[in-house]
């Protein structure tokens, strides 16, 4: 096996580690809406928690395959990913994950809820598409304007979810 392959295996260890973990906690979390006092009445294959226990059982056994995959494939998943974290601390790559998680962080905890959705997602989505070089200017908003405007109808309006 390959180095190349090795360290694909070591990512694949940790990010099943991570999913596992989710799954592990969205399947507690559905046992909390099951068993909650407010749901007593709901009849039990209608209950919210069967799906979230479901689907959090799946994850975390699809995750916790994946990260054995990963251990037997890397065979030393700490030691690789000693050595690759520095590597990928410098590639452009990851400067530009920190960008995107920047803007997330900047649409969801300031202009989320602070001005009007169909702007703020407006915003948001020109923003990236402009960090990222998606197009030329005209295309990055008329992108971002039949985005905003296909989710808000089939959300806001056709499934009447309310949207911030």
């Amino acid at each position: 096996m390959d180095e190349s392959t090795r360290r694909l295996r070591t990512l694949d260890f940790f990010m099943g580690t991570v999913f596992a973990a989710i799954g592990f906690y969205v399947a507690i979390e559905g046992y909390n809406i099951f068993v909650a006092p407010e749901l007593v009445t709901v009849e039990r294959m209608t209950n919210p928690g069967v799906t979230t226990i479901f689907i959090g059982a799946l994850l975390a056994l699809l995750g916790l395959v994946m990260a054995i995959i990963g251990f037997i494939g890397s065979r030393t998943p700490f030691r690789n990913a000693k050595q690759a974290i520095p590597e990928t601390l410098r590639k452009p790559a990851f400067l530009k994950g920190i960008i995107a998680m920047a803007g997330i962080a900047v649409y969801f905890f300031v202009l989320w809820g602070r001005i009007p959705y169909v702007i703020s997602t407006f915003i948001f989505l020109a923003g990236m598409m402009f960090i990222f070089k998606a197009g030329a200017w005209w295309k990055i908003f008329i992108i971002s304007g039949i985005t905003v405007a296909i989710v808000w109808y089939v959300f806001g309006e056709l499934a009447m979810v309310p949207l911030p």
